[in-house]
């Protein structure tokens, strides 16, 4: 294993730590209320702007959605992608603005197999296998929601709710190829804590205490997701640009996770720090989770090195979603997004744009949340660029840019206009497993 390798190998684990202990992500989203909060975008920075997922793979990028795409791996790969949201948020008479943006993942993979020693040996292996690991926020809470009433008899009501915390998703993919078939199989571990509290204070000229109930629960459990992809060749007469139509399904049974509750309320005075009464006060409450199954498929039109054309469709059960700590009722979500990817001349080696990877994507779908019984509706467009960099022993890496417009909500009371700009950074190298030869 190459010098390059082992730093690959100390960065991706020192990010890891660093990242599950302080990361974590800000926003400030009403919808993240409602089930386990916003639930993030799971793709990368590629696949966010062409919106393929459970059909593409690549020599050089990494596929978590579909875990048959590490079978095509010829490289190792480490994978790392920043965000930054801009929303605009819409009640009718108000409106509010506010950034948001942390890790979008942070992920390793290779191949099992390095292609360079079967090339040396002179012995091409029909079977490739490919591994990875991946750590990124799976859902995100955070909001900051005030009302205000006025019963008869009783004065102002106001009534502030919060929410903050989160979940993330550690995961293990391996897959394999065989001729034009691969299969693959993602091992993942969801974990986090989602906050809420609610605080109920009278007029200040009327009371000086306020109540306040908090709802904290710990979240924590395995995960799967089975993947299948095929290829079908077309004939073409220079092997550069081979032509083929890939076909990719994924697909997993709902996911049975553990919970633990505590929940706190309390009396305050204003005049006090601490709190004057204490009503309820629980903790460990144990009980059980169900995640949704979900199902996906995809086609894409590759032409390698010059052309990539697909369509996506992806599904959630969330009607079946349950949880004892916090009972709610969800909706199943969808989405269809089209994208594509086009390469000027991969080769051009007196013109940088010209090697540049041009992406463009839309999509239209619907959230598992409603306002006020109606569901969520979900539309956008990306519009993204692969720049490719040439790093020591001439290893080909990536800085992979993408912007996305949208809109959720647009059939609901409470709307978010926003956009968003993801930077991703893949760094290769084909000395991965490689065997040292003296002559």
């Amino acid at each position: 294993m190459s010098s390059f390798s082992r730093s690959l190998i100390f960065t991706f684990f020192a990010l890891l730590i660093s990242t599950t202990v302080f990361a974590q992500p800000k926003t400030n989203s009403p919808y993240s209320r409602f089930g386990l909060g916003d639930l993030l975008d799971q793709r990368f920075a590629v696949l966010q702007t062409t919106g393929f997922t459970n059909a593409y793979h690549d020599y050089y990028h990494l596929n978590f959605q579909n875990p048959a795409s590490f079978g095509h791996l010829t490289v190792a790969a480490f994978d790392i992608g920043l965000y930054a949201q801009r929303s605009t948020w819409e009640d009718g008479n108000n409106s509010n603005e506010n950034w948001s943006g942390n890790l979008s993942y942070l992920s390793i993979g290779f191949p099992m197999l390095n292609p360079v020693n079967q090339v040396l040996d002179r012995e091409i292996k029909p079977l490739k296998w490919g591994m990875g690991f991946n750590l990124q926020p799976y859902s995100l809470i955070g909001y900051d929601l005030q009302t205000v009433s006025d019963p008869e008899d009783i004065g102002q009501i106001i009534t502030r709710l919060q929410g903050t915390g989160g979940t993330y998703q550690l995961q293990w993919a391996n897959g394999v190829k065989y001729k034009q078939f691969s299969g693959g199989i993602n091992i993942g571990y969801l974990f986090g804590r989602l906050e809420n509290a609610q605080v109920i204070s009278l007029n200040e000229l009327t009371s000086s205490y306020e109540n306040r109930f908090n709802d904290n629960i710990n979240i924590k459990g395995f995960t799967w997701n089975l993947g299948a992809q095929y290829d079908i060749l077309i004939k073409t007469e220079d092997p550069r640009y081979q032509k083929s139509v890939t076909i990719g399904v994924t697909g997993h049974s709902g996911h049975e996770v553990k919970t633990k509750t505590s929940q706190f309320f309390e009396r305050f005075n204003r005049t006090y720090i601490f709190p004057q009464d204490t009503i309820l006060s629980t903790s460990n409450i144990r009980g059980n989770a169900t995640l949704p199954a979900a199902f996906g498929a995809g086609v894409i039109y590759t032409q390698n090195n010059k052309l990539q054309v697909g369509v996506n469709f992806d599904f959630s059960a969330w009607s079946d979603y349950e949880n004892d700590a916090n009972p709610e009722e969800l909706s199943n979500s969808w989405r269809v997004s089209f994208g594509g990817e086009y390469i000027p001349n991969y080769a051009s080696y007196n013109s940088f744009l010209k090697r540049v990877r041009y992406r463009a994507g839309t999509f239209y779908g619907r959230d598992p949340r409603s306002i006020d019984g109606e569901q969520i509706n979900q539309i956008g467009a990306t519009i993204g660029f692969g720049l490719p960099l040439s790093l020591a022993r001439q290893q080909v890496s990536f800085v992979n840019l993408s912007f996305e417009i949208g809109k959720n909500g647009a059939n609901t009371d409470i709307k978010e206009t926003y956009g968003r700009m993801i930077v991703g950074f893949t760094l290769n190298d084909n000395s991965w497993f490689f065997k040292r030869r003296f002559n």
